[in-house]
């Protein structure tokens, strides 16, 4: 129920006796999104009952909940219910910074390792959970009650009274705006998701789905684009890649379409958390550029795939003639 929504039984099923660390990733970094927290302070018995049946599943001895250091009340509401239950959980606290929600990111700082150029937390032994997948294993497991609703934050300087809502999946994202006293006359920008990773919608006519975590409307001066976007060559979305990657150079190679650039410059690494476009004093749309690039090595791959089959075909049929 993540933003990537990635089948959680195909992450449990493939990593049964495999994975020596479970996870539940409790940072949530980006601005204006609360819904976790709201669920750490409402529902840590749901949380730390999930985790209890996430170690059964892997066979794990603990499950450690990584939260950020600016969510005290919320590590204090776990820790009082793995306290009473003497529940298998451990909380660690970390250092609130962006994107510590990447499920890369949060590796490396609750283990120490790095998840491998192309690889997932499986391939260093991991296995990574939302909050709130976690409440519904719990539910699934204890009631047998489907993902039917989603906790969706509702927020933005466009909305009148920002909420967390709770919801049936499906409900269009209208209405959960009328049910924080509909938008402002000068909101410009709607967002699913949130400021830094979501995408931009036409309008509200969407409905809530797993994946939705965030919708977020945006009002006043906070349009903050540039009618002539340029890059300075200043570095400073090198320093603030959380990936390692040179993204002045990456979008050198959308622009110019050099493919295979763009493969070796390891563009297929970038997890579009935007923090180089949020930095870039050129206002260049670096996380929009990468995405594109992505696409075209896939492309890519795969015509190169299909031609190589082809041949392949080919050849047979000749060696039969």
């Amino acid at each position: 129920m993540g933003g990537a929504t990635f089948p959680t039984h195909v992450k449990i099923s493939g990593g049964i006796g495999k994975v020596d660390t479970v996870i539940i990733n409790g940072a949530e970094c980006e601005p204006y999104i609360t819904g976790d927290h709201r669920a750490m302070l409402e529902r840590p018995a749901e949380i730390i009952g999930g985790c209890c049946y996430l170690a059964k599943m892997f066979g794990v001895n603990k499950v450690v909940i990584g939260v950020e250091d600016n969510k005290k009340n919320g590590i204090e509401a776990l820790n009082k219910i793995i306290a009473e239950q003497k529940a298998p959980v451990v909380v660690e606290s970390l250092r609130c910074r962006y994107p510590q929600g990447g499920e890369k990111q949060l590796c490396q700082a609750i283990t120490g390792k790095q998840v491998p150029p192309g690889g997932l937390p499986a391939n260093i032994g991991c296995a990574v959970f939302n909050i709130n997948t976690t409440i519904a294993i719990y539910h699934a497991i204890k009631d047998g009650m489907p993902v039917v609703r989603k906790v969706v934050t509702v927020s933005g300087s466009g909305v009148v009274e920002p909420k967390n809502l709770e919801c049936p999946i499906g409900t269009p994202v209208s209405l959960l705006f009328d049910a924080c006293g509909g938008l402002k006359d000068e909101t410009f920008k709607l967002i699913a998701g949130g400021p830094m990773m979501g995408m931009a919608q036409a309008s509200a006519d969407f409905p809530v789905a797993k994946g939705t975590g965030a919708v977020l409307a945006f009002a006043g001066n906070e349009n903050k684009v540039s009618a002539d976007p340029t890059c300075i060559r200043c570095g400073r979305c090198v320093e603030a890649c959380p990936m390692h990657l040179e993204p002045l150079y990456l979008y050198l190679y959308v622009q110019k379409n050099r493919i295979e650039d763009l493969e070796a410059a390891h563009v297929m690494d970038c997890i579009e958390c935007g923090a180089c476009s949020y930095i870039c004093p050129g206002r260049l749309h670096l996380t929009h550029s990468f995405k594109v690039g992505k696409q075209k090595v896939k492309e890519a791959a795969a015509k190169a795939k299909a031609a190589a089959e082809a041949a392949k075909a080919a050849e047979e049929a000749k060696k039969e003639a």
